[in-house]
């Protein structure tokens, strides 16, 4: 879910029971915390490892997001850091037992919200990296995020008040119950109608739209369900594995591949994973590991939204003499 729909969210619970300021604020940060992410990304790409350092990874835990907020909440108490921000929000952050208890609060329904979104968040990592994923929602619900900007002008418009105005909270809430009663409705409509087929449900951006992931022997098939209209109005076959030559020897030069810390992290990463691997005149390999679902949003999206879920959506590789190493993320081959 997008960072205003998490900052609202224990931002309207907090006032409508009217919390203390004192409290109130850790407990949003504690909602934004996790998605406060991007330094650790930068080192992932910077030196990748099998940890899991990218956006919706480690800080989306249980554990370390606990730890990954407490130091946000540290940088945001430092003086210079609140002479700057107070520039455009004021706060009040003291460290206490009851401050900590709220910041991990935030944490948790930040947590929650992602779990009713698509790929979800890998709650038990270090112990597993399973994602736990409802699928009701998008990652990123438009619907939603045009909402949460609509509530977010009017607080603004309205300025401090010394009462809250309890019916924002409430029209909030009622949005989001009919949004994801939609949702669960679509995709029991979207079960039932590939019922009998080896098929995963993920919520698309539109919220009558669904995309069917169908995992056959030799290749994946990806469908876009229409839930209002009951049928399908896009279809698409990408083969799990393509090669452009010999056989034997991309399956040694997929085996390297196999080897590269990026490559695990994709695969985690991934709806599913196909693999495009080709033989230059130099006897190299170029190969490109992509997701069909993506791949399939990307060939019916805008195409603004192209380049991004291009780069989400492959990785690239090249095998020289048995080594291997990351070309460019995102392009295909």
């Amino acid at each position: 879910m997008d960072i205003f729909t998490h900052a609202l969210i224990p931002y309207l619970l907090g006032s409508f029971f009217c919390l203390d300021r004192r409290l109130l604020a850790p407990l949003v940060l504690g909602g934004i915390a996790p998605d406060l992410d991007v330094p650790i990304a930068w080192i992932g790409s910077l030196y990748p490892s099998d940890l899991l350092l990218v956006h919706r990874g480690i800080t989306h835990t249980l554990f370390f997001g606990f730890f990954f907020a407490l130091l946000v909440f540290g940088l945001a108490s430092c003086q210079p850091v609140k002479a700057f921000l107070g520039r455009f929000i004021s706060y009040d952050l003291f460290f206490s037992p009851a401050s900590l208890l709220f910041l991990y609060a935030g944490v948790l329904l930040h947590l929650f919200v992602d779990c009713t979104t698509t790929r979800g968040v890998p709650l038990f990592y270090p112990w597993q990296a399973a994602r736990y994923s409802a699928d009701i929602f998008s990652q990123i619900e438009p619907v939603a995020l045009i909402a949460s900007l609509l509530v977010l002008a009017e607080l603004i418009r309205e300025g401090p008040r010394t009462q809250f105005n309890k019916n924002v909270l409430i029209l909030f809430v009622a949005f989001f119950l009919i949004l994801g009663g939609i949702r669960i409705e679509g995709k029991a409509s979207a079960e039932s109608f590939f019922s009998g087929q080896n098929a995963e449900m993920h919520p698309d951006s539109n919220p009558f739209s669904w995309i069917a992931l169908e995992n056959e022997s030799n290749e994946f098939l990806v469908y876009k369900y229409d839930s209002l209209a009951e049928e399908i109005t896009s279809r698409s076959a990408f083969a799990k594995l393509t090669v452009a030559s010999d056989a034997a020897k991309a399956k040694q030069a997929i085996s390297a591949a196999e080897k590269l810390p990026q490559i695990r992290l994709f695969r985690w990463r991934a709806y599913a994973v196909a693999i495009n691997a080709t033989s230059e005149q130099d006897g190299s390999w170029a190969i490109e590991y992509y997701d069909p679902l993506v791949r399939g949003q990307m060939q019916s999206s805008w195409p603004a939204f192209r380049p991004a879920l291009r780069a989400y959506g492959s990785v690239r590789v090249r095998v020289e003499n048995g080594e291997a190493r990351i070309v460019e993320q995102g392009k295909s081959i």
